[in-house]
């Protein structure tokens, strides 16, 4: 029997290069020269690149509305912005999450409220929402993780029979469908980063999306002064202080907007090519022991993966090995094999501390949001088995096949990893 590499043989694999992304072509550099060439690096409305950006969400998902920003972060400020949140507003969010999902609640002076997920997927429990229902809750926000979608059905439901505003996370799922809609038309507002490891790309920008007039009139004036806020704020609420706005830049540069608009054209190919290496792989890992393809529950229509193929550790199978040595034998045939590496947000010290922002934190009042660390099972279930490999977009059957091969190789050797690691002559 061939002997792991992880215990001086050699490994099976060469390591792969790492996936191209993102992918600059031909044509986003022609794009981009010819705003050079123009002189068009900044736009004050509604106009060439950023509008044609705009214009390719609106038309891709059918909303009334689509803003371009700087960020995703800026999006999602935007969108908590556009709800009007108030003082001690409470806005539900997935506990395990990037945290700018989360943290751009503080800043329009609401309290994110923690909420655990789905222990076989990472996303937002639909079942745990009604536990952290107060007078006090306005709204739900949701990320659809590593581009699986989450249950919207259930939990757009849940909010309108509470009278709760929906956002969607939607960062890392350009393209992603659910109960038969694309993500980012279930909820109210809806969110998109363009940041460079993104299925559509501007280097650094995002979209906000909505069907909501005043969601829409509220973000624009939050961060788009002067041209576009008299040219869109034009509600009798509102349409006096379009100009003046609240004094924010959150534009995008139309460099990036160029770059963007491409890859927008591009989205389909792009996910095509992850969906077929995926399904491959899928397949493969089907009928290996310890291991499994991601949980694709049945409300999913398409995924878009995001920077990482995400299969599931299940230990029991492999007699417990654990986790970290099971990653360390596979990485080291070759297979590039990892384990999530940000913590949740209720271990960050901004949700462990009573007196960090005091606008939203008043010691004896609302101190349960002040978390401990073991609240959520749910996601300490999730991160114990969660594996990643990396996401490429070009069609790579033989990289499929090799890396399953790794796999099998070290769960033909799981006893005599089991023993060495009981004897204290493995690391966990």
């Amino acid at each position: 029997m061939t002997r792991l590499a992880l215990l001086g043989g050699e490994p099976l694999l060469t390591p792969a290069e790492r996936p191209k992304w993102p992918n600059i072509t031909e044509e986003d550099i022609g794009a981009v020269t010819a705003l050079l060439r123009r002189g068009e690096i900044t736009y004050n409305g509604s106009e060439g690149e950023v509008q044609a950006l705009e214009n390719g969400y609106r038309e891709r998902l059918g909303a009334a509305h689509a803003l371009a920003v700087n960020s995703g972060t800026s999006a999602l400020h935007s969108a908590f912005f556009g709800l009007d949140l108030r003082p001690g507003d409470e806005v539900i969010a997935p506990a395990y999450t990037f945290l700018a999902t989360a943290m751009p609640v503080f800043t329009c002076n609401g309290v994110p409220v923690l909420a655990d997920v789905d222990p076989d997927t990472g996303i937002l429990d639909p079942d745990g929402l009604a536990a952290h229902l107060t007078p006090r809750t306005k709204a739900v926000v949701v990320t659809h993780l590593m581009g699986f979608p989450a249950d919207m059905e259930r939990i757009t439901a849940f909010a309108r029979e509470h009278g709760l505003a929906v956002v969607e996370d939607c960062s890392q799922a350009h393209g992603a469908e659910c109960s038969g809609r694309p993500v980012g038309r279930h909820g109210d507002v809806a969110a998109f980063s363009l940041q460079a490891k993104k299925q559509v790309t501007a280097g650094e920008g995002g979209v906000l999306v909505t069907d909501d007039r005043r969601i829409y009139e509220r973000a624009v004036m939050l961060g788009h002064c002067i041209d576009r806020g008299e040219e869109d704020v034009t509600s009798d609420e509102y349409g006096a202080y379009g100009r003046t706005g609240f004094g924010l830049n959150y534009r995008i540069h139309p460099v990036g907007a160029a770059l963007a608009r491409g890859a927008l054209a591009r989205l389909d190919t792009v996910l095509t090519g992850r969906e077929r290496n995926y399904g491959r792989l899928g397949a493969l890992l089907d009928d290996i022991p310890g291991i499994t393809p991601p949980v694709r529950q049945h409300h999913v229509d398409r995924v878009a993966h995001y920077v990482s193929y995400q299969p599931l550790y299940v230990a029991e199978e492999l007699g417990g090995l654990p986790v970290d040595v099971f990653t360390a034998a596979v990485r080291a045939e070759g297979v590039p094999l990892t384990r999530p590496t940000s913590p949740p947000l209720h271990r960050e010290a901004a949700f462990r501390s009573p007196s960090w922002h005091p606008g939203t934190y008043h010691p004896g009042d609302n101190t349960y949001r002040v978390y401990r660390g073991d609240e959520f099972p749910g996601v300490d279930a999730y991160i114990a088995r969660a594996l990643r490999l990396p996401t490429y977009s070009d069609e790579r059957p033989d990289l499929m096949d090799a890396w399953a091969e790794g796999i099998r190789k070290v769960v033909t050797h799981a006893e005599e990893l089991r023993d060495r690691h009981a004897a204290g002559a493995l690391a966990a």
